[in-house]
């Protein structure tokens, strides 16, 4: 029998509809194929829109594929989607920002999360390039500020918000520190806005999905201020941090413990720290599996993984899995919640977290996510930049070298050799070489 990623396991299964009068009299059958697909205690019959058979076996593979991996809401929200664009005919035209980040959302293969965490920061450039400023009741929620300023915001032109807008919006903002400190806390902040703005216009992962694009696009030729980003450790010794970690957190704050051992030795990000469950620890091949679950979607698709564990590490999660009352890693009284917007199971074990690495003398802004930085910066020291890349699952290995890893391990050309040496004795000095000192 062959198996389901096969396109001939498909050809068998795909069908195309009819209605049947009582006798076993066809009235009428359709002319496009369809499937049926069960999952997750769901069945459901999709439209393949083609006539032929081998090429909706195809279309029934790719389909399967992205279900099992993403789940029903991502998949109908892409595929009918689709659909819906089909029997509707052209394309309709994206002219305002609203209309482009609806395109996103029903089009692309982003997550809502991710898809958020884009919008935000474009929002915010668009709004200052407007002069839409807003009061603070654009954070209310409740009474409908917020959507009043979202309204607003996504009721300009695309077109309005050129790359030449862009740049003089980040000169601006960049000319405003009084400091060359304060210019570099704000080039480095400005550079993260831009970069998570401009991912909402990935060629990849967004702009080949879509149509009716107006051109150019708000961020074509645009390029992010040059600054070196690159990791220099966060003040503390990872080994020692980790000796600490043992001895302090082992048995008053063992959820403690559990997020910074994830953080630390494995590089997880806070949400897949958040929401990992037992089911990704294989202990019999010592690895653990980054891989989407019912609440976690992958960030990119290079961020599944199945990463090694050291059997020391190994055994303290063995010993906690076998004290576990739920299917979570890290446990808290918290409950998961499927929302677009920030919001972390465990922010209560993440509060305690922070202020240990702050009192143990971490530096920066974000100590948990330097213990990802760490974690890169020892394997690129031991292994190499490749092996680091992979371990940090980055799509692009320029990510990894300018701003996660960093060789500790400082080498030198060598020269010291040679004024240790007999060369040093020609020259009268009141301090001895080292190598008589040595010797002494």
């Amino acid at each position: 029998m062959n198996a389901k990623t096969d396109v001939r396991y498909w050809q068998e299964r795909v069908f195309k509809p009819r209605s049947v009068r009582g006798g076993g009299m066809v009235v009428v059958e359709l002319s496009s194929y369809h499937v049926r697909f069960m999952h997750a205690s769901k069945r459901l019959a999709l439209n393949l829109h083609t006539a032929n058979r081998r090429e909706a076996a195809e279309r029934a593979r790719e389909r399967y594929q992205f279900l099992i991996a993403n789940g029903w809401e991502r998949s109908l929200a892409k595929y009918q989607a689709a659909e819906q664009r089909a029997s509707e005919g052209p394309a309709k035209t994206i002219l305002t920002v609203g209309d482009y980040l609806e395109a996103v959302r029903g089009q692309s293969e982003l997550s809502p999360v991710t898809i958020e965490s884009y919008a935000k920061p474009f929002r915010s450039i668009v709004a200052d390039i407007m002069h839409i400023r807003g009061t603070k009741k654009r954070f209310d929620y409740r009474a409908g500020g917020h959507q009043k300023w979202l309204a607003q915001v996504h009721a300009v032109s695309l077109a309005n918000i050129t790359s030449d807008k862009i740049r003089a919006w980040k000169r601006k903002r960049i000319a405003g520190a009084k400091d060359e400190i304060a210019r570099r806390r704000i080039t480095v902040s400005t550079n993260s806005i831009l970069r998570r703005a401009r991912a909402l216009f990935s060629r990849r992962n967004v702009l080949q999905h879509l149509q009716g694009l107006p051109a150019p696009l708000p961020f074509d030729g645009l390029s992010i201020e040059r600054i070196t980003s690159k990791f220099h450790g966060c003040g503390v010794e990872p080994r020692e941090l980790l000796r600490a970690a043992m001895e302090e957190l082992g048995e008053k704050e063992p959820e403690t413990l559990k997020a910074f051992l994830l953080s630390l030795t494995l590089g997880l990000r806070r949400r897949e720290v958040d929401l990992l469950e037992w089911q990704s620890f294989d202990f019999q091949s010592a690895t653990l599996r980054i891989l989407p679950t019912r609440w976690y979607q992958l960030k990119t698709a290079e961020s599944a993984a199945s990463l090694p564990l050291e059997p020391e590490i190994l055994a303290l999660f063995r010993a906690w899995k076998a004290k576990a009352t739920g299917p979570f890693v890290v446990e808290s009284e918290r409950k998961p919640k499927a929302v677009t917007y920030q919001w972390y199971r465990c922010q209560p074990v993440f509060d305690s977290l922070l202020a240990w690495l702050r009192a143990k003398g971490v530096q920066g802004n974000k100590p948990l996510h330097a213990l990802r930085k760490l974690y890169g910066s020892m394997l690129a020291e031991l292994h190499g930049i490749h092996v680091a890349a992979a371990g940090l699952r980055h799509a692009d290995i320029r990510t990894t070298s300018e701003f996660y890893a960093d060789r500790t391990l400082k080498l030198t050309p060598g020269f010291g050799s040679v004024l240790s040496g007999a060369l040093i004795e020609s020259f009268p000095s009141p301090v001895a070489s080292p190598r008589k000192q040595a010797q002494s």
